[in-house]
């Protein structure tokens, strides 16, 4: 099932906003943060690691979301990403 169904990009978005700063964990536990700019993320507030507003929607689409899937969808920061989506504080 996808993540999508249950819940929207805007108030995904707006709980992204609502827990910036707090501690999310990769799958492997690597703890980070991030910070909100506009319509994207920058992890640990590194203008390298920059995760869009699009492709936050786009990963709520995959069906049963995986890093790996996440990763095969083009979208940048895979564990990342999925640590944010997956996160009870986000979805």
């Amino acid at each position: 099932m996808s993540l999508w169904k249950s819940n929207n990009i805007d108030k995904v978005w707006a709980n992204i906003c609502k827990h910036e700063g707090d501690v999310f964990h990769t799958v492997t536990n690597k703890g980070y943060t991030y910070v909100v700019k506009d319509n994207y993320i920058l992890i640990n507030n590194d203008s390298r690691r920059k995760i869009t507003r699009t492709n936050l929607s786009k990963a709520l689409e995959i069906q049963n979301p995986t890093c790996s899937k996440i990763g095969n969808a083009g979208i940048w920061g895979p564990s990342y990403v999925y640590g944010v989506i997956t996160d009870d504080r986000i979805k």
